[in-house]
């Protein structure tokens, strides 16, 4: 749920907003005024996440009340409303993360909460990446980043030693063997040697590790190398964790999955072409989607269409191809009479095949539009 403050100083465009935006399930109005001023005094007891702004306003422009709000806290995502689509230049120049046209409809105002969901999940699970007193240490989904007990990423000192401490929590909680180790890593070079640089890594991979005031339990014997992590070290073992003890989503476990949704997104180790990795990051691609449609079948089944609308819009803003998650959208757009939407969704996804993979929607989606006449 994202607190938001509404700005509008037509007190009838005011009250629709707020209508708009009070219905949304992601959304909590915190506060709604029609002056700019007012607004400002008030922001710092009603610290939200987001406002929504009207560009043109007496006293105090829309922009000049952001660059304002944006000064208190650089965080805060802002909004424009404005009848002029001529000022979206001027709203990026604040870093607005979107903006309405007037009148609002709530396809445009949905359009809007996923970027608003996104980013405030993005930034939530940055937060929670410090140490590991205060939560995950390693964020392998979407990136590859590790902070120490400072909260300062770490600097490895060489892509070899970032690599193998990717291998060993790819692969946590089992031997890695030694001579693997080495024709994974220096698959060209003569084994004695490549041999010498695993034992080279491992050491720089400790320091560094030491250093960063993170204390990792990674051992070795004759045959190789053991590194034990609990499941809160890395987001990925967090991932894993879930998904092994879920087999659906149910109203005990769909606050703890919708939090992972959010947070554990983006390709395995940010996209990083690590050859060995190739099958991990289908597999773990693979479970995200499971996960998605775990939640789309919860809230489907429990009558929250706003809320499988909107799992299913952030789940395509990482995998946008993803033929059954994009029928299902469609066919919940049609059921809920959102023409509209279904044909704006339906016509990018079919220019995105085709400019992507040659071909066209499947039979069944091709139906579908068919029959609402698209």
């Amino acid at each position: 749920m994202l607190r938001v403050i509404i700005v509008e100083d037509e007190k009838p465009v005011l009250d629709l907003m707020e209508r708009l935006v009070g219905r949304h399930p992601m959304l909590e109005v915190a506060g709604a005024f029609t002056s700019p001023l007012a607004a400002l005094e008030r922001y710092p007891q009603l610290k939200p996440d987001a406002v929504f702004l009207d560009v043109e306003m007496p006293k105090m422009g829309g922009i000049e009340l952001a660059d304002k709000l944006r000064a208190i806290n650089e965080e805060l995502q802002v909004v424009f409303t404005t009848a002029y689509p001529g000022y979206a230049v001027d709203a990026f120049r604040v870093s607005a993360v979107d903006y309405l046209l007037k009148p609002v409809t709530p396809d445009a105002l949905e359009r809007v909460v996923v970027r608003l969901s996104k980013n405030h999940s993005l930034r939530s699970a940055q937060r929670r990446l410090p140490g590991l007193g205060e939560g995950t240490a390693v964020h392998c989904l979407g990136t590859f980043e590790t902070r120490g007990a400072n909260g300062n990423l770490i600097n490895w000192p060489t892509r070899k030693t970032e690599e193998l401490f990717a291998y060993l929590i790819a692969y946590p909680n089992r031997l890695a063997g030694k001579w693997q180790l080495a024709d994974l890593l220096w698959t060209e070079m003569e084994e004695e040697r490549a041999l010498h640089n695993v034992h080279n890594t491992v050491y720089r991979l400790k320091k560094a590790l030491k250093e960063a005031g993170l204390t990792v339990d990674l051992t070795h014997g004759n045959e190789g190398y053991l590194m034990r992590i609990p499941p809160s070290f890395t987001d990925l073992e967090s991932f894993r964790d879930f998904m092994k003890r879920t087999p659906a989503i149910d109203e005990r476990n769909v606050a703890e999955g919708d939090k992972l949704f959010r947070s554990c997104r983006g390709a395995l180790f940010g996209g990083k072409d690590y050859v060995w990795s190739t099958g991990l990051v289908a597999e773990v691609s693979s479970k995200q989607a499971a996960l998605a449609r775990m939640l789309v079948s919860y809230y489907r089944g429990i009558a929250d269409d706003a809320a499988a609308k909107e799992t299913m819009l952030t789940y395509l803003s990482d995998s946008p191809l993803d033929e059954e998650i994009n029928a299902e959208l469609l066919r919940l757009y049609a059921e809920s009479g959102e023409a509209g939407s279904f044909r704006s969704h339906y016509e990018q996804y079919a220019k995105r095949l085709a400019a992507e993979l040659g071909v066209e929607p499947a039979e069944s989606i091709r139906g579908l539009a068919a029959r609402l006449s698209i």
